[in-house]
């Protein structure tokens, strides 16, 4: 029996159909996609109040705690960033009294 040209054309487009499926069906197996686990955030009390401030000649981030309305400076320096300076604690309960 001879194999008729449409038939082989057939099979051969038929074979690189299925080779290209199983490309992209090992694909995960040899390059898996990388996992990420969420979770809460570790510091989601912390407010950045502003990325660049300048604070007694020094320049840095400056943040508020919103447990206790503490704000802090963090001073930068060489790309990295030092101990946190205290620079004072907001009064949020006297929004609570009448205004004068």
């Amino acid at each position: 029996m001879t194999m008729r040209k449409s038939d082989w054309t057939l099979k051969a487009i038929l074979a690189v159909i299925a080779l290209f499926l199983g490309i992209i069906a090992l694909r995960p197996v040899v390059n898996p996609p990388d996992t990420v686990l969420a979770q809460s955030a570790r510091f989601e009390h912390v407010f950045i109040a502003a990325t660049t401030f300048l604070y007694k000649g020094q320049q840095g981030m400056l943040v508020m705690d919103r447990r206790n309305a503490n704000v802090w400076f963090f001073p930068k320096s060489n790309d990295q960033f030092g101990e946190p300076v205290f620079v004072l604690r907001l009064p949020f309960e006297k929004l609570d009294q009448a205004p004068r």
